[in-house]
């Protein structure tokens, strides 16, 4: 197998990677970025977060066993003395916003769980009550219970009856002959640092702060996408307006992005050279025309007296004189081809848009033919359904149509028909053109549609090119519609224009 061009293999490398360079691919991994950045951050952050939190709880529980430790000997002689003195212990040794309490379990039998005995600053009997359910319902007292060892930092929230929240950090059990001891050390959250302990981190003030920034620049970064988006947008509207033969519109008003005005500006112009492309070839053709016409007609008319004198006899002379007409009428041929070639370039750069009833044209078309088909040649009906009308040219869409029924004439059999139909269907105009012809070989059914593809019969004399059925779908295809063809199953052939109802 023969190895391909360089520039063919470049192309296909290209082709290939296409994908990265495409805006809604970029758009998608920057949605994934905005998406994967602050979860590994958050993740990260909480990480270091958990750090510190654990530093901060390590210091408070060491807080709490110096504590604890001091207090043992008071809580020895506690087991002797009435609890009413350990308030006053506990005041001595509370330092800033931290609270301390004390609860107890009797070592006697029954056992009968633990019970709050003193506290600094003094609380409400139901706010100590309803702190020892709390520590009931985290499991605390169950742990202490069995072994009333260790200590244990903890984070539980406790409102105050008198306003305020406090935070259990620390809960230090100590042992004695009389029982079990348990000091709950407890911080005020007006500590920032203390604070942390009892929310979750992502309703941390930076997590929240954080947050807020980054919505903030996610929410700018979609304006920014939306507007570039709505103007291109804009401007995909207004080529389609343009395409459509609208006249009024321009880039550069349709443009509210200031960076995007040179784009709208060379866009503008680029349409200016166009229509003036477009006007420029239709004037050249018909100026073409008619500068080659000129000389034909001189040549004919001369040929005419040379025709007269040439002796009969003169085999010659007289095939000299045909071979000379026949060129005449191919150069005559090929002109007309070589206008409708710029034509429909013009049609195609700058396609002319206007209101065309369809069933008015094609009742004006049917009505031609007629008159000029021959008594023993093919016969045309039409079945034309009315109030269809498309935007396009009536010169056009007559050339197409008027093209397809000769097509049709000249491989119908005699006193075969011809059929013109046209119908709406779904929003299209269906303009159909049948014949009981021979049909075309299915393997060349899209090349028939070929430029100066041609597949006649040796005995037809008229000159063809192969551009007929060429300019029929470059000019449909120029107006927004398309153009197919098939066999009959019947036998015969059909080809048919699809065109957007206006």
């Amino acid at each position: 197998m023969p190895t391909a061009e360089p520039s063919v293999r470049l192309a296909r490398l290209r082709a290939a990677f296409a994908w990265r360079r495409s805006l809604l691919v970029r758009l998608i991994v920057l949605a994934a970025i905005f998406i994967a950045v602050p979860v590994a951050l958050y993740r990260e952050f909480e990480s270091a977060d958990a750090a510190r939190r654990e530093l901060l709880l390590a210091s408070i529980r060491a807080q709490g066993t110096a504590l604890a430790q001091a207090l043992k000997p008071t809580l020895a002689r506690a087991d002797f003395i009435p609890y009413f003195r350990l308030n006053e212990e506990l005041a001595a040794m509370r330092t800033g916003d931290t609270a301390l309490k004390l609860l107890f379990r009797p070592a006697s039998p029954g056992d009968r769980g633990f019970f709050y005995v003193a506290a600094a600053p003094a609380v409400e009997v139901e706010a100590l009550e309803e702190e020892r359910w709390r520590l009931a319902d985290a499991g605390v007292l169950d742990r202490l219970t069995q072994s009333c060892d260790g200590d244990m930092p903890v984070a539980i929230r406790i409102d105050r009856p008198q306003g305020g929240i406090d935070l259990l950090t620390s809960i230090v059990p100590v042992k004695t002959s009389g029982g079990c001891w348990v000091l709950v050390v407890a911080s005020d959250l007006k500590d920032e640092a203390i604070g942390a302990l009892g929310r979750p981190y992502w309703r941390s003030p930076e997590v929240v702060l954080a947050g807020l920034i980054y919505l903030a620049l996610a929410a700018f970064v979609l304006v920014l996408l939306f507007d570039l988006w709505r103007g291109l947008a804009g401007f995909g509207r207004l080529a389609r307006e343009v395409r459509a033969g609208a006249e009024e519109g321009r880039f550069a008003d349709r443009n509210a992005i200031p960076e995007l005005a040179p784009v709208a500006d060379e866009l503008d112009r680029l349409v200016e050279s166009l229509k003036g492309a477009a006007d420029s070839m239709r004037h050249a053709a018909e100026e073409n025309v008619h500068a080659f016409k000129t000389p034909l007609a001189t040549i004919r008319q001369a040929l005419e007296p040379l025709r007269r004198r040439i002796d009969p006899s003169d085999a010659r002379a007289y095939q000299a004189a045909e071979a000379i007409e026949m060129a005449l009428q191919r150069l005559d041929g090929m002109i007309v081809a070589a206008r409708d070639l710029d034509r429909a370039t013009a049609d195609t750069l700058d396609p002319p848009r206007e209101p065309v009833a369809l069933d008015r044209l094609l009742t004006g078309i049917a009505e031609g033919f007629r008159r000029s088909l021959p008594a023993d040649g093919p016969h045309l009906t039409a079945e034309i359904a009315r109030g269809i009308t498309v935007q396009g040219s009536e010169e056009i869409i007559e050339t197409a149509v008027e093209n397809l029924v000769e097509n049709a004439i000249s491989f119908s059999p005699p006193r075969g028909e011809i059929r013109l139909r046209l119908v709406a269907r779904r929003g299209r105009a269906l303009l159909e053109v049948e014949d009981q012809g021979p049909g075309v070989p299915p393997d060349r059914l899209e090349r028939i549609f070929e430029r100066y593809y041609s597949d006649r019969p040796k005995i037809d004399a008229e000159p063809h090119f192969g551009l007929g059925l060429w300019l029929v779908r470059r000019n449909v295809e120029a107006l927004g519609g398309r153009v197919t063809a098939e066999n009959r199953r019947g036998g015969g052939f059909k080809v048919t224009i699809d065109l957007p109802i206006a």
